[in-house]
């Protein structure tokens, strides 16, 4: 079974393992399902509105706000409305000196070992210090872009200087979570890999907390704390996402594709699509063409 939802992009290269991802988002279409993957992710919206989930908390960036997503932390992220934003995408470990000194020792092996995390909203951040954090991240998408020479050092001083400053402001918070809790966010990752495997079958929620041995009460209850929706509520908006691409790249009928995703009523179907995309598919498919 693939390992779905884990995303197993490369992001960068060996030698230099970060990418920013800059996303115009014309339209208002834009939006990535629920999804884990090993690297950090910073996240600055520099027009418009993003409207994300965040380790199943509801995370609104306005423009010009960022926020910070950990290693391993499921997330999604949809636009409301035109949008222009930017993720910079890094594996932890290339912040690690080659020589163990005092830096490496109390600053940075408590991030890239994971005992630190980040704050996903930087809200109780000093305002002068949130400004030149923004300025960091505004830098780091501006030289990425130039790919001048010297690049990869700059980029990496201004990360750097984004974790002296989040360790000045005392942001940083060790980690909490307890082994049953890491237990049932394994479990959970689980269950996504399977919808996402078997996403166009009937699925119910007793054959998914059967996958986990779990009841379907504290099923339910788990899920929804890990990505803040429903098991059945989840799998409906990755068929619409599937049933969008599929109306963006190709010509079978709105029946069709609605039966592919899942749906053997085309009516929910219409009304769950205008539910998630604020539009119809027949609109969609024009639009987005």
């Amino acid at each position: 079974m693939p390992n779905a939802f884990h995303e197993n992009r490369v992001h960068g290269t060996t030698a230099f393992p970060l990418q920013v991802y800059s996303h115009h988002d014309r339209d208002g279409f834009y939006s990535v399902s629920q999804h884990w993957h090993e690297e950090l992710e910073w996240i600055w919206a520099e027009t418009g509105v993003l409207s994300m989930t965040v380790h199943g908390k509801p995370c609104t960036l306005q423009a010009g706000e960022f926020c910070f997503i950990n290693s391993g932390e499921l997330h999604e992220i949809r636009s409301e409305g035109a949008s222009l934003h930017h993720a910079i995408v890094f594996q932890a470990g290339m912040l690690d000196f080659a020589l163990y000194d005092s830096c490496q020792h109390q600053f940075i092996r408590p991030v890239t070992s994971g005992q630190l995390t980040f704050p996903t909203r930087p809200d109780r951040l000093a305002p002068d210090t949130a400004r030149q954090i923004l300025a960091c991240l505004r830098d780091i998408v501006q030289c990425y872009h130039d790919k001048s020479p010297s690049a990869p050092l700059h980029i990496k001083i201004r990360i750097l200087q984004v974790l002296e400053l989040l360790y000045r402001d005392n942001a940083l918070t060790e980690t909490t979570a307890s082994p049953r809790e890491e237990e049932n966010l394994n479990k959970l990752k689980t269950v996504l890999r399977y919808m996402r495997a078997n996403y166009a079958q009937p699925l119910t929620l007793q054959q998914l907390a059967d996958l986990v041995y779990l009841s379907p009460a504290y099923f339910c209850h788990a899920f929804h704390r890990a990505t803040g929706t429903s098991p059945i509520a989840f799998l409906n908006g990755y068929r619409i996402e599937q049933a969008a691409r599929m109306l963006a790249e190709t010509d079978e009928s709105i029946s069709r594709i609605a039966e592919a995703v899942g749906f053997d009523n085309f009516s929910y179907f219409i009304r769950k699509f205008r539910e998630y995309k604020r539009i119809s598919p027949r609109e969609y498919r024009r639009q987005i063409r």
